[in-house]
Protein backbone atom coordinates (compact mmCIF):
# COMPACT_ATOMS: atom_id res chain seq x y z
CA UNK A 1 0.00 0.00 0.00
CA UNK A 2 1.40 3.42 -0.57
CA UNK A 3 0.77 5.07 2.44
CA UNK A 4 1.93 8.67 1.55
CA UNK A 5 -0.61 8.83 -1.51
CA UNK A 6 -3.68 7.36 0.87
CA UNK A 7 -2.76 10.41 3.71
CA UNK A 8 -2.21 12.79 0.51
CA UNK A 9 -5.69 11.95 -0.77
CA UNK A 10 -7.10 11.38 2.74
CA UNK A 11 -6.10 15.21 3.10
CA UNK A 12 -7.80 16.56 -0.10
CA UNK A 13 -10.50 14.51 0.76
CA UNK A 14 -11.24 16.56 3.82
CA UNK A 15 -10.77 20.17 2.83
CA UNK A 16 -12.68 19.65 0.01
CA UNK A 17 -15.35 18.49 2.01
CA UNK A 18 -15.00 21.51 4.32
CA UNK A 19 -15.24 23.99 1.59
CA UNK A 20 -17.91 22.53 0.28
CA UNK A 21 -20.10 22.45 3.77
CA UNK A 22 -18.82 26.29 3.88
CA UNK A 23 -19.95 27.65 0.43
CA UNK A 24 -23.62 25.62 1.48
CA UNK A 25 -23.90 27.55 4.83
CA UNK A 26 -23.05 30.98 3.08
CA UNK A 27 -26.20 32.56 2.03
CA UNK A 28 -27.55 33.77 -1.75
CA UNK A 29 -27.78 37.78 -1.46
CA UNK A 30 -31.37 38.63 -2.23
CA UNK A 31 -32.64 39.41 -4.63
CA UNK A 32 -32.90 43.34 -3.60
CA UNK A 33 -29.69 43.03 -3.00
CA UNK A 34 -28.64 41.82 -6.62
CA UNK A 35 -30.62 44.43 -8.06
CA UNK A 36 -28.43 47.13 -6.52
CA UNK A 37 -25.50 45.61 -7.61
CA UNK A 38 -26.60 44.80 -11.10
CA UNK A 39 -27.86 48.31 -11.40
CA UNK A 40 -24.20 50.30 -9.61
CA UNK A 41 -22.58 47.93 -12.53
CA UNK A 42 -23.94 49.06 -15.16
CA UNK A 43 -24.30 53.06 -14.30
CA UNK A 44 -20.45 52.55 -13.31
CA UNK A 45 -20.36 51.45 -16.92
CA UNK A 46 -22.64 54.12 -18.68
CA UNK A 47 -20.57 56.99 -16.46
CA UNK A 48 -17.56 55.10 -17.75
CA UNK A 49 -18.32 55.45 -21.67
CA UNK A 50 -20.05 58.82 -21.68
CA UNK A 51 -16.50 59.95 -20.01
CA UNK A 52 -15.37 58.91 -22.85
CA UNK A 53 -17.06 60.26 -25.47
CA UNK A 54 -17.03 63.56 -23.73
CA UNK A 55 -13.02 62.79 -24.22
CA UNK A 56 -13.84 61.73 -27.84
CA UNK A 57 -15.98 64.92 -28.98
CA UNK A 58 -13.45 67.26 -27.39
CA UNK A 59 -10.83 66.12 -29.59
CA UNK A 60 -13.36 66.32 -33.15
CA UNK A 61 -14.93 69.59 -31.65
CA UNK A 62 -13.01 72.31 -29.95
CA UNK A 63 -10.58 74.33 -32.14
CA UNK A 64 -7.18 73.14 -32.39
CA UNK A 65 -4.23 74.06 -29.81
CA UNK A 66 -1.53 72.99 -31.84
CA UNK A 67 -0.78 72.05 -35.46
CA UNK A 68 2.66 71.47 -36.43
CA UNK A 69 2.18 70.40 -39.78
CA UNK A 70 -0.21 72.87 -41.19
CA UNK A 71 -3.01 70.76 -41.65
CA UNK A 72 -5.66 72.85 -40.12
CA UNK A 73 -6.23 73.87 -44.03
CA UNK A 74 -7.96 70.30 -44.48
CA UNK A 75 -11.29 71.61 -43.49
CA UNK A 76 -11.12 74.64 -45.83
CA UNK A 77 -10.54 72.44 -48.46
CA UNK A 78 -13.66 70.28 -47.18
CA UNK A 79 -15.85 72.90 -46.76
CA UNK A 80 -15.24 74.04 -50.34
CA UNK A 81 -15.34 69.90 -51.63
CA UNK A 82 -19.11 69.28 -49.61
CA UNK A 83 -20.35 72.44 -50.96
CA UNK A 84 -19.60 72.03 -54.61
CA UNK A 85 -22.74 70.62 -56.93
CA UNK A 86 -21.91 68.09 -59.56
CA UNK A 87 -21.12 67.74 -62.09
CA UNK A 88 -17.58 69.15 -60.79
CA UNK A 89 -13.96 67.66 -60.59
CA UNK A 90 -11.86 66.96 -58.24
CA UNK A 91 -8.15 66.74 -58.18
CA UNK A 92 -5.76 64.92 -55.41
CA UNK A 93 -2.74 64.09 -54.36
CA UNK A 94 0.32 65.81 -52.63
CA UNK A 95 1.61 68.94 -52.26
CA UNK A 96 2.52 68.96 -56.46
CA UNK A 97 -1.20 69.68 -56.45
CA UNK A 98 -1.27 72.17 -54.02
CA UNK A 99 1.07 74.40 -55.64
CA UNK A 100 0.84 73.88 -59.03
CA UNK A 101 -2.62 73.63 -60.03
CA UNK A 102 -4.99 76.54 -61.02
CA UNK A 103 -8.02 75.14 -60.19
CA UNK A 104 -10.13 78.10 -61.53
CA UNK A 105 -8.75 78.51 -65.08
CA UNK A 106 -9.54 74.55 -65.47
CA UNK A 107 -12.92 75.20 -64.23
CA UNK A 108 -13.67 78.10 -66.59
CA UNK A 109 -12.41 75.79 -69.64
CA UNK A 110 -15.16 73.29 -68.99
CA UNK A 111 -17.64 74.99 -66.73
CA UNK A 112 -17.48 72.80 -64.33
CA UNK A 113 -16.79 73.22 -60.69
CA UNK A 114 -12.84 72.03 -60.04
CA UNK A 115 -11.82 71.28 -56.10
CA UNK A 116 -8.06 71.18 -55.28
CA UNK A 117 -7.93 68.61 -52.65
CA UNK A 118 -3.81 68.03 -52.87
CA UNK A 119 -1.85 68.50 -49.52
CA UNK A 120 1.19 66.80 -48.67
CA UNK A 121 2.46 63.17 -50.69
CA UNK A 122 3.10 61.49 -47.17
CA UNK A 123 -1.12 61.07 -47.06
CA UNK A 124 -0.94 57.49 -48.28
CA UNK A 125 -3.35 56.93 -51.04
CA UNK A 126 -6.34 54.99 -49.27
CA UNK A 127 -7.08 57.79 -47.45
CA UNK A 128 -6.98 60.24 -50.14
CA UNK A 129 -9.39 57.90 -51.61
CA UNK A 130 -11.91 57.81 -48.51
CA UNK A 131 -11.74 61.62 -47.70
CA UNK A 132 -13.69 61.86 -50.90
CA UNK A 133 -15.70 59.05 -51.43
CA UNK A 134 -18.63 60.60 -49.92
CA UNK A 135 -18.68 63.07 -52.43
CA UNK A 136 -18.46 61.69 -55.85
CA UNK A 137 -21.56 61.85 -57.83
CA UNK A 138 -22.45 60.91 -61.49
CA UNK A 139 -20.91 63.35 -63.94
CA UNK A 140 -17.63 63.58 -61.47
CA UNK A 141 -14.73 63.57 -62.37
CA UNK A 142 -11.69 62.94 -60.14
CA UNK A 143 -8.03 63.21 -60.71
CA UNK A 144 -5.47 61.77 -59.53
CA UNK A 145 -1.99 63.32 -59.45
CA UNK A 146 0.72 61.26 -56.97
CA UNK A 147 4.32 61.67 -56.42
CA UNK A 148 5.82 58.84 -57.60
CA UNK A 149 6.80 57.68 -54.05
CA UNK A 150 3.09 56.83 -53.23
CA UNK A 151 3.11 53.99 -55.78
CA UNK A 152 4.85 52.20 -53.10
CA UNK A 153 3.55 51.69 -49.31
CA UNK A 154 7.43 50.89 -48.80
CA UNK A 155 8.27 54.48 -48.54
CA UNK A 156 4.99 55.61 -46.50
CA UNK A 157 5.25 57.44 -43.23
CA UNK A 158 2.12 56.34 -41.96
CA UNK A 159 2.77 58.47 -38.48
CA UNK A 160 1.72 61.64 -40.50
CA UNK A 161 -1.83 60.04 -39.60
CA UNK A 162 -1.71 60.73 -35.99
CA UNK A 163 0.03 64.36 -36.91
CA UNK A 164 -3.65 64.94 -39.31
CA UNK A 165 -5.78 64.75 -36.01
CA UNK A 166 -3.90 67.85 -34.77
CA UNK A 167 -5.37 69.87 -37.64
CA UNK A 168 -8.48 68.27 -38.57
CA UNK A 169 -9.62 65.94 -36.19
CA UNK A 170 -12.55 64.74 -38.24
CA UNK A 171 -10.28 62.59 -40.73
CA UNK A 172 -10.17 60.33 -38.26
CA UNK A 173 -13.50 59.24 -39.79
CA UNK A 174 -11.68 58.32 -43.17
CA UNK A 175 -8.08 56.95 -41.46
CA UNK A 176 -10.49 54.28 -39.72
CA UNK A 177 -12.54 53.66 -42.89
CA UNK A 178 -9.17 53.62 -45.12
CA UNK A 179 -6.86 50.92 -45.89
CA UNK A 180 -3.63 53.05 -45.05
CA UNK A 181 -3.00 51.70 -42.15
CA UNK A 182 -2.64 48.03 -40.08
CA UNK A 183 -5.30 47.46 -36.79
CA UNK A 184 -2.31 48.48 -34.63
CA UNK A 185 -1.28 51.49 -36.28
CA UNK A 186 -5.16 52.62 -36.07
CA UNK A 187 -5.16 51.99 -32.61
CA UNK A 188 -2.48 54.41 -31.98
CA UNK A 189 -4.16 56.39 -33.95
CA UNK A 190 -6.83 56.44 -31.38
CA UNK A 191 -5.23 56.65 -28.48
CA UNK A 192 -3.63 59.85 -29.67
CA UNK A 193 -7.07 61.18 -30.55
CA UNK A 194 -7.59 60.66 -26.51
CA UNK A 195 -4.60 62.34 -25.71
CA UNK A 196 -5.67 65.33 -28.15
CA UNK A 197 -9.14 65.52 -26.32
CA UNK A 198 -7.87 65.36 -22.54
CA UNK A 199 -5.53 68.15 -23.57
CA UNK A 200 -8.02 70.18 -24.79
CA UNK A 201 -10.69 69.26 -22.16
CA UNK A 202 -7.90 70.55 -19.33
CA UNK A 203 -7.38 73.78 -21.63
CA UNK A 204 -10.90 74.81 -21.49
CA UNK A 205 -11.27 74.24 -17.83
CA UNK A 206 -7.76 76.24 -17.68
CA UNK A 207 -9.30 79.26 -19.93
CA UNK A 208 -13.42 78.76 -19.25
CA UNK A 209 -13.21 82.18 -18.06
CA UNK A 210 -12.00 83.41 -21.07
CA UNK A 211 -13.84 80.76 -23.24
CA UNK A 212 -17.18 82.47 -21.48
CA UNK A 213 -16.78 85.78 -22.32
CA UNK A 214 -15.74 85.24 -25.71
CA UNK A 215 -11.72 86.37 -25.46
CA UNK A 216 -10.04 82.47 -25.56
CA UNK A 217 -6.95 81.92 -27.88
CA UNK A 218 -7.26 77.86 -28.57
CA UNK A 219 -3.27 78.19 -28.61
CA UNK A 220 -0.11 76.98 -26.63
CA UNK A 221 1.71 79.90 -28.00
CA UNK A 222 4.35 78.08 -29.88
CA UNK A 223 5.25 80.03 -33.07
CA UNK A 224 4.84 78.13 -36.43
CA UNK A 225 5.99 80.61 -39.53
CA UNK A 226 4.33 77.80 -41.77
CA UNK A 227 0.53 78.82 -40.74
CA UNK A 228 1.84 81.90 -42.50
CA UNK A 229 1.40 79.98 -45.29
CA UNK A 230 -1.02 77.49 -45.01
CA UNK A 231 -3.87 78.95 -44.01
CA UNK A 232 -7.35 79.97 -45.41
CA UNK A 233 -6.73 83.34 -46.31
CA UNK A 234 -3.94 81.80 -49.07
CA UNK A 235 -6.45 79.67 -50.62
CA UNK A 236 -8.18 80.41 -53.39
CA UNK A 237 -12.19 79.54 -53.81
CA UNK A 238 -10.73 76.02 -55.55
CA UNK A 239 -8.59 75.18 -52.83
CA UNK A 240 -5.48 75.96 -54.60
CA UNK A 241 -2.07 77.69 -52.92
CA UNK A 242 -2.11 81.35 -53.86
CA UNK A 243 1.07 82.45 -51.09
CA UNK A 244 3.86 81.66 -53.27
CA UNK A 245 2.74 82.78 -56.74
CA UNK A 246 3.75 86.63 -55.51
CA UNK A 247 6.83 85.74 -53.34
CA UNK A 248 10.36 86.19 -54.59
CA UNK A 249 11.93 83.07 -56.02
CA UNK A 250 15.85 82.55 -55.24
CA UNK A 251 18.12 82.51 -58.34
CA UNK A 252 18.31 78.43 -57.38
CA UNK A 253 15.10 78.04 -55.53
CA UNK A 254 15.45 74.36 -56.02
CA UNK A 255 16.83 72.06 -54.16
CA UNK A 256 19.28 70.14 -55.51
CA UNK A 257 20.96 67.55 -53.28
CA UNK A 258 17.84 65.51 -52.17
CA UNK A 259 16.78 63.33 -55.54
CA UNK A 260 13.06 62.62 -55.81
CA UNK A 261 12.39 58.66 -54.43
CA UNK A 262 10.85 56.44 -57.17
CA UNK A 263 10.35 53.16 -55.69
CA UNK A 264 11.33 50.31 -58.43
CA UNK A 265 7.51 48.87 -58.78
CA UNK A 266 4.46 49.59 -57.92
CA UNK A 267 3.35 47.04 -55.26
CA UNK A 268 0.35 44.80 -55.00
CA UNK A 269 -1.73 47.14 -52.74
CA UNK A 270 -0.98 50.25 -54.05
CA UNK A 271 -2.69 48.43 -57.92
CA UNK A 272 -5.41 46.98 -56.02
CA UNK A 273 -6.42 50.13 -53.83
CA UNK A 274 -6.01 52.03 -57.03
CA UNK A 275 -8.19 49.60 -59.17
CA UNK A 276 -10.94 49.53 -56.29
CA UNK A 277 -11.31 53.03 -55.73
CA UNK A 278 -11.56 53.09 -60.20
CA UNK A 279 -14.31 50.54 -59.32
CA UNK A 280 -16.08 52.62 -57.41
CA UNK A 281 -16.10 55.98 -59.62
CA UNK A 282 -17.72 53.83 -62.18
CA UNK A 283 -20.50 52.59 -59.95
CA UNK A 284 -21.26 56.08 -59.14
CA UNK A 285 -21.48 57.04 -62.13
CA UNK A 286 -18.28 58.82 -62.55
CA UNK A 287 -14.44 58.72 -64.11
CA UNK A 288 -11.19 58.60 -62.36
CA UNK A 289 -8.11 59.56 -64.09
CA UNK A 290 -4.38 59.53 -63.56
CA UNK A 291 -1.96 62.29 -64.57
CA UNK A 292 1.97 62.14 -63.76
CA UNK A 293 2.91 64.68 -61.02
CA UNK A 294 4.71 67.90 -62.04
CA UNK A 295 8.85 67.52 -61.35
CA UNK A 296 12.18 69.11 -62.09
CA UNK A 297 13.04 68.55 -65.75
CA UNK A 298 16.53 67.98 -64.09
CA UNK A 299 15.27 65.20 -61.77
CA UNK A 300 13.55 63.49 -64.49
CA UNK A 301 16.44 63.18 -66.76
CA UNK A 302 18.52 62.13 -63.42
CA UNK A 303 15.59 59.40 -63.04
CA UNK A 304 13.98 58.60 -66.36
CA UNK A 305 14.92 55.04 -66.22
CA UNK A 306 13.31 54.80 -62.86
CA UNK A 307 10.24 56.64 -63.56
CA UNK A 308 9.69 55.53 -67.03
CA UNK A 309 10.02 51.56 -65.99
CA UNK A 310 7.24 52.53 -63.01
CA UNK A 311 4.75 54.50 -65.28
CA UNK A 312 5.01 51.48 -67.93
CA UNK A 313 3.98 48.81 -65.45
CA UNK A 314 1.57 50.76 -63.97
CA UNK A 315 -0.32 50.95 -67.34
CA UNK A 316 -0.18 47.37 -67.25
CA UNK A 317 -1.44 46.90 -64.29
CA UNK A 318 -3.88 49.34 -63.60
CA UNK A 319 -7.25 49.70 -65.23
CA UNK A 320 -7.52 53.45 -64.65
CA UNK A 321 -6.12 55.36 -67.47
CA UNK A 322 -3.08 57.53 -67.42
CA UNK A 323 -3.25 60.33 -69.50
CA UNK A 324 -0.08 61.58 -70.48
CA UNK A 325 3.59 60.58 -70.27
CA UNK A 326 5.97 61.61 -67.07
CA UNK A 327 8.05 63.60 -69.42
CA UNK A 328 5.17 65.89 -70.05
CA UNK A 329 4.55 66.65 -66.40
CA UNK A 330 8.68 67.87 -66.42
CA UNK A 331 9.22 71.34 -65.96
CA UNK A 332 12.43 73.80 -66.56
CA UNK A 333 14.40 74.46 -63.16
CA UNK A 334 13.69 77.78 -63.45
CA UNK A 335 9.68 76.80 -62.76
CA UNK A 336 10.29 74.89 -59.57
CA UNK A 337 9.32 76.96 -56.14
CA UNK A 338 11.23 75.31 -53.47
CA UNK A 339 10.47 71.32 -53.41
CA UNK A 340 10.89 69.51 -56.13
CA UNK A 341 7.06 69.05 -56.99
CA UNK A 342 6.38 72.61 -56.66
CA UNK A 343 5.86 74.89 -58.99
CA UNK A 344 5.91 78.49 -59.55
CA UNK A 345 3.22 80.81 -61.14
CA UNK A 346 4.96 79.90 -64.56
CA UNK A 347 5.21 76.49 -64.30
CA UNK A 348 1.51 76.54 -62.28
CA UNK A 349 0.28 77.86 -65.48
CA UNK A 350 1.76 75.66 -68.20
CA UNK A 351 0.65 72.63 -66.10
CA UNK A 352 -3.25 73.71 -65.97
CA UNK A 353 -3.06 74.69 -69.41
CA UNK A 354 -1.38 71.20 -70.13
CA UNK A 355 -4.07 69.40 -67.66
CA UNK A 356 -6.84 70.95 -69.73
CA UNK A 357 -5.69 69.76 -72.98
CA UNK A 358 -5.59 66.04 -71.65
CA UNK A 359 -8.40 65.61 -69.74
CA UNK A 360 -10.50 67.73 -72.81
CA UNK A 361 -11.34 63.59 -73.92
CA UNK A 362 -12.46 62.64 -70.54
CA UNK A 363 -14.85 65.62 -70.04
CA UNK A 364 -16.52 64.99 -73.73
CA UNK A 365 -16.59 61.14 -72.94
CA UNK A 366 -18.66 61.83 -69.18
CA UNK A 367 -20.71 64.41 -70.62
CA UNK A 368 -21.57 62.60 -73.95
CA UNK A 369 -22.36 59.65 -71.17
CA UNK A 370 -24.92 62.00 -69.19
CA UNK A 371 -26.76 62.92 -72.79
CA UNK A 372 -27.44 59.24 -72.97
Amino acid sequence: MNLPGAILQTVTDGVQERVATQNAALPLPSLPVRRHLISTFLCSMILYLVAWIVVFWAAIALPSLEDICCFTVLGDKHRILEQASSPKMIITGGSNVLFGVDGEKIGRKFNMKVVNMGLCLMFPLPYLFEEVKDTIKSGDIVVLSPEYSLYSTDMENLSIMRNILEGYPRAIEWILRSNSCSLEEKGRVLFHLRTLGLQKLEYAFKHIRQIVSGRCRWTYGKPNSGLLVLNSKNLDSCGDLTWHLTQPIPRDGMERKISIRVPKQIDDHTASEINKFGEYCRAKGAEFVLIPPSIPDTMYKRSKISIDRLVIESRKRLTVPILASPERYAFSDSMIFGGHYHLDKIGRELRSQRMIEDLQSTVDEVRSRSRK
